[in-house]
């Protein structure tokens, strides 16, 4: 619209001065030392006018001869970009096709070309990486440092996961320079704790923990859950009673009660024979949440009266129908009844739970029955099946 205004006026113009020249054309004369130059006013203004023309494209001209050399510089850096840029989308085509050597190639050729130079190395990287092309990795990582120093948080946390399968000490070690560098960064925090984790460093995590809290490195559901695992490896690692017990006690109820920290708990407490209240605490967080490995620990339990914890462990099963073909209550189940003597109904439990899912230790558990009820020639046989599967595995 304003280009039409525009090009409407110079009309106007143009056509008003060309009437007003068409009616009286004027005369105009300069002088110049000896020199007297008439002319008519619309020549004037015509000579003036191409003047100008020419002298504006001689200008042009002479300017675009001195820019000549920077614009073939462009022009070759643009078309250079262009190439990468198609590179770059090959490649990616490429990784979608799941051809990983073709998707490194087209990066990697065209990399110090492109405006996106540390995408094409690290993406580089990942390629030869999952071709296990590990010196070709560790090339490409090294070259984006040289050609991108500033980018050094970016590029080390990219190398840390890729070597975080095979290499998880040198992947935590390139996290902890990181941390030592930048310890507020959210995401250096959440790769440090992950691998933290990985390799259970615990007293470590415990010191990076508030900070992960403070920075939000972690949503609420993340970070619920890395202390979950936190306090269930501290009582993993645990060395001793008095080291488990100082443990437990610093734990809140509602972490007591949760079942991967309990099992973690229960399980040396039944290793180290103390299962005094194991069984009560056991029946506790089952009966709020379901968990297959404190009924697993259910079963275990030797002290106290198995009958009774039979009968609790009937009701589970009763309770919900999905549980009818669960393997380990029913292992658990055919325990049970076999420490109460009743052969037969745990012999039936523990086949059940054999049908269902074939393991070497039900196989163990329904052999010892059948000894404890003195059916030595069953509980061969039984050894020799559990033998066979182990030899299948």
């Amino acid at each position: 619209m304003r280009l039409i205004v525009i090009l409407a006026t110079v009309f106007l113009a143009a056509t008003s001065l060309a009437t007003l020249l068409l009616y009286d054309n004027g005369r105009v004369s300069m002088l110049w030392g000896d020199w007297v130059i008439e002319t008519s006013f619309s020549f004037l203004i015509a000579a003036i006018l191409i003047t100008f023309i020419v002298g504006y494209a001689l200008l042009r001209l002479l300017l675009n001869i001195w820019h000549l050399p920077l614009f073939w510089k462009r022009h070759r850096r643009l078309r250079q970009y262009s190439k990468a840029e198609t590179a770059m989308a090959k490649g990616m085509i490429a990784l979608e096709y799941g051809d990983w050597h073709k998707a490194e190639k087209e990066l990697i050729k065209s990399a110090k070309n492109s405006e996106a130079g540390l995408v094409h190395y690290l993406s580089a990287a990942k390629m030869a990486h999952n071709q296990k092309a590990f010196k070709r990795r560790d090339e490409y990582i090294n070259q984006a440092r040289e050609v991108y120093p500033s980018e050094y948080v970016t590029i080390g946390l990219v190398e840390a996961r890729l070597l975080s399968e095979d290499s998880p000490g040198m992947a935590l070690a390139i996290l902890q320079t990181l941390h030592e560098q930048q310890p507020k960064n959210p995401t250096i925090l959440a790769e440090y704790a992950a691998g933290l984790r990985q390799l259970g460093s615990w007293d470590t995590l415990a010191e990076i923990l508030p900070d992960l809290k403070k920075t939000r490195a972690l949503d609420r559901d993340e970070y619920a859950e890395l202390e979950q695992q936190f306090w269930a490896g501290k009582l993993e690692a645990s060395k001793d009673e008095e080291e488990l017990e100082s443990i437990w006690q610093s734990l809140s109820k509602k972490q007591q009660l949760t079942p991967e920290i309990l099992a973690e708990y229960v399980e040396h407490r039944i290793g180290w024979g103390q299962e005094v209240s194991i069984a009560s605490l056991l029946e506790k967080v089952i009966k709020k949440q379901w968990n297959d490995r404190l009924v697993y620990q259910y079963g275990r339990i030797s002290l106290g009266p198995a009958f009774e914890r039979l009968k609790i462990a009937e009701k589970w099963r009763t309770a919900d129908p999905a549980r009818d073909n669960n393997p380990v209550l029913l292992l658990t189940l055919g325990r049970l009844a076999c420490k109460s003597q009743l052969w037969a109904m745990g012999q039936s439990y523990l086949k059940q739970s054999l049908k269902i899912q074939a393991e070497v230790e039900t196989f163990h558990a329904l052999a010892q029955c059948y000894e404890a009820e003195g059916k030595e020639n069953q509980a061969a046989l039984t050894y020799k099946e559990a033998i066979l599967q182990l030899e299948n595995k």
